[in-house]
């Protein structure tokens, strides 16, 4: 669709969310800067889960069948206690699946699309300031660079926006006790399923199979514990994982020490508005959740193609900004709020949340209205509290 207005547009943050916006405002005919703080890009990272609400939008961006082709097909979510005993075994509904994707797969393809379209890309550039300048704004880095002026700027610059604070975007930030240890590696004892093991709220493993015979493992640790597991070793750290999880053994063996592995902190970040005249703020910098529910890049492929097409329907970007979250608000706050009210019952400390959970999660899809609004929630279609099914 061609747009109404042509528009200047800065994109502020070269991952997912920003290469995403940038490809799509750019194949709608606006002129877009992409800025990067990093002074070079790559597709590093774990696995993700790629879930039906994020398919979508990557398969009208034209790029499914790329990124796919090297996925693992995951049709249902399978956890167990720690001992025995299944926690919760949920499949997607019929005809549906989600997909494990190595991040670095999915980057490397919204990458490309970048960079089949005119954008303009500047890395390096550390954004440090906005001013504006006869109702334009203009950002400054920090070697004192201009970029600009835009008709608006979007900010993709994750958990710990910059130009979200200097936009004056009050935002809530709650940093999570619990982090994880990633690594990435050959395993053929997890297939189409995502693999959890849990023990209380204290201890939680998983296993995500992306493709090729690899797989993603993960394993929560509170961060204050992190220096006291390096200082024990490898070799205890690795006896720990594969005792807790048998199925691990083959990622666990081949690691030689802690720098193959990826410690990652997560922050809850929430908005009362995502928005001013002249920056929009999406992604991990509007809404970053734990990665409990597996909805990170469904919910910022999301964001990047409601933005395009609001600005292709609104007579001026202002109108398109309150279009945006109009048609935002609703799945965005379900998401945001869900995955902060159920991620203690997972990692956090002490014991009556993992009692809880140990009870309930296992009579929940019992209930056939429950199993639904699980299966809707896990797919990434769940429009709200009260709403039904998302349509894009």
């Amino acid at each position: 669709m061609t747009a109404r207005r042509r528009y200047r547009i800065g994109v502020v943050g070269f991952g997912i969310a920003g290469a995403a916006t940038a490809y799509l405002l750019a194949r709608s005919g606006h002129v877009v800067t992409l800025i990067e703080r990093a002074p070079q890009v790559g597709p590093i990272g774990a696995g993700l889960l790629l879930q039906p609400v994020g398919q979508a939008v990557v398969e009208r961006m034209g790029l499914l069948d790329r990124v796919l082709a090297g996925a693992a097909p995951v049709v249902e979510l399978h956890a167990v206690r720690h001992g025995g005993g299944d926690l919760i075994r949920l499949p997607y509904p019929s005809g549906v699946r989600a997909y494990g994707v190595h991040r670095g797969a999915l980057f490397s393809a919204l990458s490309d699309a970048v960079y089949s379209q005119p954008i303009e890309v500047r890395l390096g550039c550390a954004v440090t300031g906005i001013c504006v300048q006869v109702d334009r704004p203009v950002l400054t880095d920090a070697v004192g660079a201009e970029h600009g002026p835009f008709d608006f700027i979007v900010a993709a610059d994750g958990s710990r926006s910059t130009v979200r604070a200097l936009a004056g975007l009050r935002a809530g930030a709650l940093p999570y006790d619990h982090g994880a240890m990633w690594i990435t590696g050959t395993c053929q004892a997890v297939r189409d399923k995502l693999y959890q093991v849990c023990h209380g709220t204290q201890k939680l493993l998983g296993i995500l199979p992306i493709g090729s015979g690899r797989c993603s493992l993960y394993w929560g640790i509170p961060v204050h514990d992190l220096d006291a597991v390096r200082a024990r070793g490898i070799g205890p750290f690795k006896d720990e994982l594969i005792q807790f999880c048998t199925e691990s053994k083959e990622l666990v063996e081949p690691i030689a020490s802690f720098d193959q592995l990826v410690f990652t902190t997560y922050r809850h970040v929430w908005l009362p508005r995502w928005h001013t005249k002249h920056v929009l703020v999406l992604g991990d910098a509007a809404h970053a959740t734990s990665p409990h529910l597996g909805q990170g890049a469904g919910l910022a492929l999301l964001d990047a193609w409601t933005l395009a097409d609001c600005l292709n329907r609104a007579p001026d970007h202002f109108s398109a900004f309150r279009l945006y979250s109009r048609r935002r608000a609703a799945h965005l706050r379900y998401y945001n709020w869900l995955t902060l009210l159920l991620s203690p019952f997972f990692q956090g400390d002490g014991w009556l949340k993992g009692k809880v959970r140990d009870i309930g999660l296992p009579l929940m899809p019992r209930i056939g209205w429950v199993r639904r609004q699980m299966q809707l929630t896990m797919c990434g279609w769940k429009r709200g509290s009260l709403g039904g099914r998302l349509t894009i």
